[in-house]
């Protein structure tokens, strides 16, 4: 009874100084969780009885497998190294491309302000040139009607002045045509050239304002040689009167011609004003359309880069959150295997002094 005793004492100092010895083996791992757990591993071998050898191989075992665990590690850790780093790449590409957009669509945002700015000014200009040059041409049209009204009042006053003076032409030829010294008046005579002279007196004063004064002079002798046969008729007055109305009748003939020819001149450079101005009135017309054409695709487009830099300022500010938040992953996992890596070394060193402690013991 004694003797079972003592074996039992005997067994349970053993395996205290068997731990005791591990436990110094494994100075400053002592507290580790594997650290522990090989302990009790080897300690209950120990206890039990078993084989040192077969406990070296099991040792020898876990630091394989911990070994390939590192290894498979290190291959992960690579390969997730590797795919952040093309994701990263992908994800600052999207990045410098958003950002590049942007720029474009700000630069072509300012460069279509700027020729808005200057396309309203111009639709102003046109505008106002339009409004002006339908003045114009309303202008030239008052100008070639009044001008049409004037020359057709004038030239009939020429025509009614050169018929009168070709009816007097008639009635002097006439009283000339009796051959005597002195003409004797009749009633009728008398009262034709009365009426002959209050006409010429009427047409001077009618012509006074578009005739050449060189041919109203000739009115008044007329006017007076006329007056002085109403009372007698003598043939060298008549002659005189004849010669001054011959006179004025290619006077007035020249004046109506010039009148005529004016006219022309006024009316041709009237006409030509007026075409001027419907081409400008035209090429401003179209100017102005085009413009307006244009300032309707620049607005178009400004409200569509609106929407478009709205899009590419989300997708920069979307990415640079993706880009913080991988780069902070990367960083968590780069902390998790470098963690790991330093845990399993310890492991692994932790095995390797157990195996040198199986092998003292097996060298005693």
């Amino acid at each position: 009874m004694k003797s079972a005793l003592l074996v039992v004492v005997l067994i349970a100092c053993l395996q205290a100084t068997t731990v005791s010895e591990l436990k110094e083996k494994l100075s400053g791992y002592g507290d580790h969780p594997f650290g522990s757990s090989m302990i009790n591993l080897v300690s209950v071998n120990m206890k039990t009885g078993g084989s040192l050898n077969e406990l070296k191989q099991l040792l020898q075992q876990i630091k394989d497998e911990l070994i390939a665990l590192t290894q498979l590690q290190d291959q992960e850790s690579a390969t997730f190294t590797r795919r952040s780093q093309v994701d990263l790449a992908k994800l600052q590409a999207t990045l410098e491309q958003a950002q590049q957009d942007l720029d474009n669509q700000r630069q072509e945002q300012s460069s279509l302000s700027n020729e808005l700015s200057t396309l309203q000014t111009r639709v102003k200009e046109d505008q106002a040139a339009l409004d002006r040059n339908s003045r114009g041409s309303g202008d030239a049209q008052s100008r070639l009607d009044a001008e049409n009204t004037d020359f057709t009042a004038k030239y009939q006053d020429y025509s009614d002045a050169i018929l009168a003076c070709k009816e007097a032409q008639r009635l002097l030829m006439n009283l000339r045509g009796e051959g005597a010294s002195l003409i004797q008046l009749t009633q009728d005579t008398k009262s034709n050239l009365i009426q002959t002279k209050e006409n010429f007196q009427k047409i001077k004063e009618i012509l006074e304002a578009h005739t050449k004064k060189s041919s109203l002079t000739l009115f008044q002798p007329i006017i007076e040689g006329l007056a002085e046969m109403t009372t007698k008729v003598n043939p060298e007055t008549l002659n005189n009167v004849l010669s001054l109305v011959a006179r004025l009748i290619t006077a007035l003939q020249e004046g109506q011609d010039q009148l005529e020819a004016n006219h022309k001149t006024q009316v041709e450079n009237l006409t030509r004003l007026g075409d001027d101005l419907r081409n400008e009135k035209q090429t401003l017309q179209v100017s102005l359309a085009t413009a307006n054409n244009r300032l309707k695709e620049i607005q178009s487009r400004l409200n569509e880069l609106d929407g478009l830099i709205n899009i590419s300022n989300a997708i920069v500010e979307v990415t640079q959150l993706n880009i913080q938040d991988a780069t902070r992953i990367n960083e968590l996992e780069d902390q998790e295997y470098s963690n790991q890596k330093v845990s399993r070394q310890t492991e692994i060193d932790i095995v390797d002094r157990l195996i040198e402690y199986i092998n003292q013991k097996l060298s005693e």
